[in-house]
């Protein structure tokens, strides 16, 4: 007999016993439990922060796109929403239901690519408020096409398994953000004790791409998207707690490159050189954190991933001579408090 038939039989036995009602309503009930970390929402101190996406538009098996959660003065912030964003946020057992701020730093499809199903899913599990987009310019088109997008889900989902579920919370408010000329920055949230301030930084052509910094308890998290190192948004790292900042090892993007073209892949790896000049170098970015004074340096999407221990090692190479706060190189699921 083979083995997958003989434990399935062996459970068929086991459900038949006296008293397996029992098991199975333990089991039942375990499954239906409430799993979600209420402490996120229950106020304190502390800033939480857990990366649900610290990958790129690569798929990746361990690392899903752009996705950074904060949770502070018992409300939840989300910055970029790429593909996976929903599955890593219920891994994490965020309570999604209680997610009403959503920060967009820029409209390249891989910080966005989960926003969909996030508006989706969160007004599914009882969303009660409007869940609004912040975002750069064009922030009324992507959210009005996921309306769109979602018409037809959220019509038969009210007419049938949600009949009381207010049907305007299944979309999104979009809230463009702008920063006028000669402005450093804007302020865009300021709610119970937590600031939120956009800052520009440099993803040239993509223009505007953004990065916020929270404030909270006297404490400064800057994220800051997608951006070549730059004098742009040194204000905005000054001092810093914690810096959530993108990273590119160039070293290793060039050695891939080679292998790439040595296989016979040369329009693959002049394309994996070509995202060098907008994005942020390792070194470079270690010297800028010095500069800025900042304590702690998180890094997230991460060129080329780093999945393996030699890759993590050669990733961060050289950063602590030019650094000297604490680095953690990112991975999903990662949390941490400030």
């Amino acid at each position: 007999m083979r083995p997958r038939l003989s434990r399935a039989l062996a459970l068929l036995l086991v459900l038949a016993l006296p008293g397996c009602e029992r098991i199975q309503h333990a089991a039942l009930d375990a499954m239906v439990k409430d799993h979600t970390d209420q402490s996120l929402i229950q106020g304190g101190n502390a800033i939480r922060v857990i990366l649900c996406g610290t990958g790129t538009p690569q798929v990746n098996a361990t690392r899903g796109q752009a996705c950074t959660l904060v949770a502070a003065g018992g409300r939840l912030f989300l910055f970029d929403a790429g593909e996976n964003a929903m599955r890593n946020l219920e891994t994490s057992h965020v309570p999604i239901q209680a997610l009403n701020q959503v920060f967009i730093t820029h409209w390249h499809s891989d910080h966005f690519n989960g926003l969909g199903a996030l508006i989706n899913h969160s007004w599914i599990y009882g969303r009660q408020t409007p869940l609004v987009v912040y975002g750069p310019t064009g922030v009324e088109q992507v959210v009005e096409g996921l309306a769109m997008a979602y018409a037809q889900d959220a019509s038969y989902r009210s007419a049938h398994a949600l009949p009381a579920t207010d049907r305007r919370l299944a979309f999104a408010e979009p809230r463009r953000v702008e920063i006028a000329e000669g402005q450093e920055s804007v302020r865009v949230y300021d709610q119970g004790g937590v600031t939120i301030d956009t800052y520009r930084v440099d993803h040239h052509p993509v223009e505007p791409a953004y990065g916020y910094v929270l404030r909270y308890q006297g404490r400064k998290l800057f994220i800051s998207g997608d951006t070549r190192v730059s004098e742009r948004y040194l204000e905005a790292m000054r001092d810093a707690d914690l810096v959530v900042h993108e990273a590119i090892n160039a070293h290793l993007v060039h050695e891939g490159a080679a292998a790439l073209e040595r296989t016979g892949q040369k329009d693959r790896g002049q394309q994996a050189v070509r995202v060098l000049d907008y994005h942020a170098d390792t070194l470079e970015l270690a010297r800028m954190a010095q500069r800025a004074g900042v304590r702690h340096l998180l890094l997230t999407h991460l060129i080329p991933a780093p999945d393996n221990f030699l890759a993590r090692r050669m990733f961060v190479s050289g950063m602590a001579d030019e650094y000297s706060g604490e680095i953690t190189l990112g991975e999903d699921a990662l949390d941490l408090s400030l």
